[in-house]
């Protein structure tokens, strides 16, 4: 919060009879801030919004707020566009919000059951003509409830979502049918987000309507709320892109264009969606206002309410909508976040007051810092006191719980969007008293480690904070993010198990790699030197095989001396396997630090669908596990046929095993098959 709210203040806060009032008790006079209800919130977003850029080094953003039934402040800070100057306006300076376009979706969706034409709980298949969602659960099929709340089921996966340029996107309902994830996990059971999920409900309005979904948002809810510099339409029309402001991304310390995913196959879930800040004010007010004309209030009663959590006693999801809680006020959210832009959209419908920002730029660490600004709005705009504890009885104890955890959404993954769950780990442990200490990503926002005390039997709120997280019988935890729940993890899915089956596989696969050519070559030139007629056999040191590879690190034990029996020589080049093995892993190994080292700029390519870099990241991965079956069995007739010597024989051992462990991870992280 930025400023302390005087108690005077707040005693006029709750005498006001106006739902604008809010905004107005952060002045002293409040007749002054009654003649100017944007005076107050200009103040904080002006002090606010400034050194949020400069902090996480983003070029630009636009925010607008309204209150009261009315657009109160819109602004804009920094630049549209670093190369030339230019700079933001909150009315015409238009941002690519990304996800927030699951509410547009939503609220279209909501129309056509207002219209019979959608029914929220029958079988999607009812629906779809020209291909079907595979009935994994017979008997408990998707429906439009399902899709609109992450409940589906499906596996998640990125990978190749995007597109550089319009003519590269494939239609809707054409890419929805060829890129169908596997349903992994019965509806209604669990909410993990999913934009699949969001691009079918988005083309079941298609269907429903007879129109394109882009045109149907257009003449439905664009135009009539007078969204005029709004589009989901790919290409956007001209005044749109000409008022776009680009993208930016870190490099070196300087803003470079994010080039790459800026159109996408399932515009529902927000690829191509167009707009400005006051574009979305407009849509904030109709959902305040109930409706603004294009929904009925029952329908946004609906489309707000709370239908499904992954625990009692956490946030939920409505229709689009997710719960969030800030120091007790109940808020609806949705954040979007693409490379280059992020935009993040908050209610308090108790106080008829929404806030509403968009960025162009994805600094160092600006999309988490959305939730600084949606926190710090609501510390100011709408306080609430702290929630008050019950009596618990007694409560079990709390190292039942500890341990480490990863999302959900990773461990869905089919993609190799699932390697960032090797660093984005949580770990649960006991802190005495009763206390629980979180460590990573719990809460939205900023990862920082946090204190828990339980409050009920496996529920928790934060020490001294209103945040709450629960811990299902399943292993699952639920969080304050309702379609990011956590998944407990056994020991040997641990990322800090695998981390260290990489360290201890790769350094000695690195040895293999570089130190075989350079063992060979030293007994090339030891057997260079050796004067001729000196009685020592050039053929029996080492492996015994003549390759460069068989003995590099094999120990000659007592070859060439006549009183030990000479090792049996293998075929000439069975070593080579291992030695080439041995190289594989190792440059994999090396694509995906080349991936992580530029990783803003990779991401780009990932939502494209691939690179040379992630060809080479999934076809390496392939060559060392043929090279590792040719080795192992190279290995085995070693030891049968008794080739070598015997640290020869325990050397191709070491690396076909090491060249398993590391591909045994390599598969657990969707780097194989």
């Amino acid at each position: 919060m930025l400023l302390e709210r005087k108690s005077s203040c707040w005693r006029a806060l709750m005498c006001s009879l106006t739902v604008a009032a809010p905004l107005l008790a952060v002045s002293a006079p409040a007749a002054a801030t009654a003649a100017d209800p944007a005076r107050s919130v200009r103040q904080f977003a002006d002090a606010y919004v400034p050194r949020q850029l400069e902090e996480h080094h983003i070029p630009g953003a636009a925010i607008a707020v309204v209150a009261g039934g009315r657009q109160v402040f819109a602004q804009g800070y920094g630049v549209a566009e670093v190369e030339t100057g230019r700079p933001v306006d909150a009315e015409r300076t238009v941002f690519a919000p990304a996800s927030v376009a699951k509410l547009i979706t939503a609220t279209a969706v909501m129309q056509l059951v207002e219209r019979g034409r959608i029914d929220l709980n029958a079988d999607v298949n009812q629906y779809l003509t020209t291909f079907k969602i595979d009935d994994a659960y017979p008997g408990r099929p998707v429906t439009m409830a399902n899709l609109l709340t992450h409940t589906a089921g499906f596996a998640g996966g990125d990978f190749g979502t995007g597109a550089a340029t319009a003519r590269d996107v494939h239609p809707l309902g054409a890419h929805l049918a060829d890129h169908q994830p596997p349903r992994i996990r019965p509806p209604g059971t669990r909410a993990v987000y999913s934009n699949y999920g969001m691009g079918l409900a988005g083309y079941l309005v298609e269907v429903r309507s007879g129109l394109p979904f882009h045109q149907y948002v257009q003449e439905n809810i664009f135009r009539p709320l007078g969204m005029t510099h709004s589009s989901m339409a790919q290409p956007e029309p001209g005044p749109v892109a000409q008022a776009l402001a680009p993208g930016y991304r870190l490099q070196d310390g300087h803003q470079v264009r994010a080039e790459g995913a800026k159109y996408g196959h399932m515009p529902p879930h927000g690829a191509g969606f167009r707009s400005t800040a006051t574009d979305m004010a407009a849509f904030m007010l109709a959902q305040l206002t109930g409706g603004g004309g294009i929904l009925r209030p029952d329908s946004v009663r609906l489309m707000q309410s709370r239908h499904f959590g992954n625990a009692e006693g956490t946030a939920g999801m409505g229709y689009g909508f997710q719960e969030y809680t800030r120091n007790g006020r109940h808020l609806l959210v949705h954040r979007g976040n693409i490379p280059g832009y992020f935009a993040i959209m908050a209610l308090i419908p108790d106080r008829g007051i929404g806030v509403y920002a968009s960025y162009n730029g994805i600094g160092k660490g600006g999309p988490d810092s959305a939730w600084s600004l949606v926190n710090a709005f609501s510390d100011r705009f709408a306080p609430a006191p702290a929630p008050a504890d019950g009596t618990p009885g007694p409560l079990p104890d709390v190292a039942q719980y500890t341990g480490t955890y990863r999302t959900a959404l990773a461990a869905d993954m089919t993609d190799l969007g699932k390697l960032s769950s090797l660093t984005s780990t949580v770990t649960v442990s006991a802190a005495g008293d009763g206390l629980l200490t979180t460590t990573g990503a719990v809460a939205l926002g900023p990862t920082e480690s946090r204190q828990w005390t339980q409050i009920a039997p496996a529920l928790f709120r934060e020490k001294n904070g209103y945040r709450t997280i629960q811990f299902r019988p399943d292993g699952l935890l639920a969080t304050e993010n309702p379609a990011g729940p956590l998944e407990r993890l056994t020991w040997y899915q641990s990322p800090t198990f695998h981390l260290g089956v990489l360290g201890v596989s790769l350094t000695v696969l690195l040895l293999s790699a570089v130190g075989g050519p350079l063992a060979h070559a030293v007994r090339l030139a030891r057997r260079r030197r050796r004067p001729t007629g000196s009685g020592r056999s050039t053929g029996s040191a080492g492996s015994g095989d003549g390759s460069a590879v068989a003995g590099a690190f094999a120990v000659a034990a007592g070859g060439g001396r006549t009183a030990r029996r000479r090792p049996v020589r293998g075929p000439r080049l069975a070593g080579l396997p291992a030695w080439i093995t041995a190289v594989l892993v190792t440059a994999s190994a090396g694509s995906l630090v080349a991936m992580f080292a530029d990783f803003d700029a990779n991401q780009a390519e990932f939502f494209l669908g691939g690179s040379p870099l992630f060809t080479t990241i999934t076809t390496l991965p392939v060559l060392a596990a043929a090279g590792a079956g040719v080795t192992l069995v190279t290995a085995g007739l070693a030891w049968v046929k008794g080739w070598w010597t015997l640290a020869g024989r325990v050397h191709c051992t070491v690396v076909v095993l090491a060249a398993l462990a590391y591909l045994s991870v390599a598969a657990a992280y969707n780097l194989i098959g």
